[in-house]
């Protein structure tokens, strides 16, 4: 009675075994992560500006400590918080408010505060 106990357990764990390696073989594979590194673009990424004029793309130098804030991609390069990293050319760039800086007519990196400079921002 004790040997068909046992061989009855031991062909039920061969069952239970077999069927579960069936299933996990036909599972699909886990997904993605959510976050999966790319590499930037060789020429630079966008800066983001409330202005109008449109800016030269970061060099890849600055692209650090980049994110999202506020919806939209910035990078702060050692600025601070709620402050964005902005290039104009090799010899003007700098730090001001997020969507607040913008290229003026010499080339020089000009940091706009005031409605009437932006007046459509958020």
């Amino acid at each position: 009675m004790k040997a068909s106990f046992w061989a009855l357990l031991v062909a039920a764990a061969l069952v239970c075994m077999t069927s579960l390696g069936a299933v996990a073989a036909d599972a699909s594979p886990p997904p993605p992560a959510p976050f999966t590194p790319v590499p930037p673009p060789e020429g630079g990424i966008p800066q983001f500006t409330y202005s109008w004029q449109a800016l030269p793309l970061l060099p890849r130098r600055f692209q650090n400590h980049c994110g999202f804030f506020q919806g939209h991609y910035v990078c702060a390069d050692h600025c601070g918080p709620t402050y964005q990293i902005y290039f104009c050319s090799p010899v003007s760039f700098g730090c001001c408010h997020v969507g607040h800086g913008y290229c003026g007519g010499e080339g020089g990196l000009r940091c706009g505060t005031w409605p009437f400079v932006f007046p459509f921002q958020n």
